[in-house]
């Protein structure tokens, strides 16, 4: 990372001693070669230039990406109007409060100061403009490049990431083993003719549609992401005894919200397996909290003796993926903050949806 910066730092050197020396190759060059240096050495030729390298970093890193970026087209244009025209008139601006834009040769006129008053710098210079506006164009045309090629990118890397994501929840999620106490539990409730047996089948038969179906999109309605989970806790609720106590708190109106589907399952899942014992207190504590503008999501389990070494062993590789998955659907739009205590594992995690 740092030697790419520092390759980037070098390019953008050399880019810029190449553009300032393109008048120093087509201007015509006089005898007096001292008077050719001093020009270009002038303050006004520094300030000039210095100006015109601030703003191309000003539009590339602050204007864009704070104004057009966010679709605030009349703020960026009225701003950078307001440089063009100061730009423009610059050189006259110079001229008013210092006199002469640069030496004057021997055997030449007179500087500009000892002109007479009627002369006067135009209002705009057409130079200034001509370069301000080649400079405006390669920025913010290199800008919008390089956030395309990045876009591009990230939405590869999420497609095989959901990829990856789906045939990894297949594999380790909705697995054989879930799928046969389940199915065990359902025979139990089929054998006494229990009034449960249906409702389990059905639970067991959306969790199976939204993993086939639902789950193949790039985001699913919240209501759906809830239901599904819903019907996960309350099958594993058939497996449990009574030192476990189960609550799945919603607080909010998800209508309308959309998140990435199978984002959550993943650490509810985790708690079931790690947070459950037969002869110790087993709390699971579930919190999906809906708010204006993100969704806070919480969860947190005892850890038991018999399980605690395994949390720290076996969460890491389905954490980091669904690390991984937050990185790529949604950057610097979340937070997830874990906590893994001596005696109690928990989770939380805030998404701007």
């Amino acid at each position: 990372m740092l030697k790419k910066r520092i390759v980037q730092i070098i390019i953008h050197i050399a880019a810029w001693v190449c553009f300032l020396m393109v008048p120093f190759v087509f201007y015509p060059r006089p005898r007096d070669f001292s008077f050719f240096s001093e020009r270009y050495l002038s303050a006004f030729f520094v300030l000039n230039n210095v100006l015109l390298i601030a703003f191309y970093y000003l539009n590339t890193y602050l204007f864009i990406p704070k104004w057009l970026d966010k679709k605030k087209f009349i703020t960026y244009s009225l701003i950078i109007f307001g440089l063009l025209i100061f730009y423009g008139s610059f050189p006259r601006i110079y001229h008013f409060f210092f006199g002469s834009l640069q030496p004057t040769p021997p055997g030449s006129h007179p500087p500009a100061h000892d002109r007479p008053h009627n002369f006067q710098q135009p209002l705009l210079q057409p130079g200034n403009i001509a370069v301000f506006m080649l400079v405006f164009v390669f920025s913010t045309g290199i800008k919008v490049i390089s956030e395309w090629l990045r876009s591009e990118q990230r939405n590869k890397e999420i497609a095989n990431e959901k990829l990856k994501a789906e045939l990894s929840f297949l594999k380790a999620q909705i697995n054989p083993h879930f799928l046969f106490n389940t199915l065990n539990n359902i025979y139990a409730l089929a054998s006494v003719q229990s009034e449960q047996t249906a409702p389990a089948v059905m639970k067991l038969s959306s969790i199976m549609r939204y993993v086939l179906t639902e789950a193949r999109n790039d985001m699913v309605p919240l209501e759906k992401e809830i239901q599904f989970t819903t019907h996960f806790i309350e099958l594993q609720k058939m497996r449990l005894t009574d030192k476990s106590s189960i609550d799945f708190t919603v607080k909010g109106d998800p209508t309308g919200r959309q998140i990435a589907p199978l984002l959550l399952l993943p650490f509810v899942e985790n708690a079931f397996k790690y947070g459950i014992s037969t002869r110790e207190r087993s709390p699971i504590m579930i919190l999906l909290e809906i708010k204006k503008d993100s969704v806070y999501f919480s969860v947190s389990n005892y850890k038991h003796i018999n399980t605690s070494l395994k949390v720290a062993d076996n969460t890491g590789i389905g954490i980091n993926n669904t690390r991984r998955r937050l990185d790529l659907l949604y950057e610097d739009k979340y937070t997830l903050d874990i906590n893994d205590g001596v005696a109690e594992f928990t989770v939380n995690l805030n998404i701007q949806v």
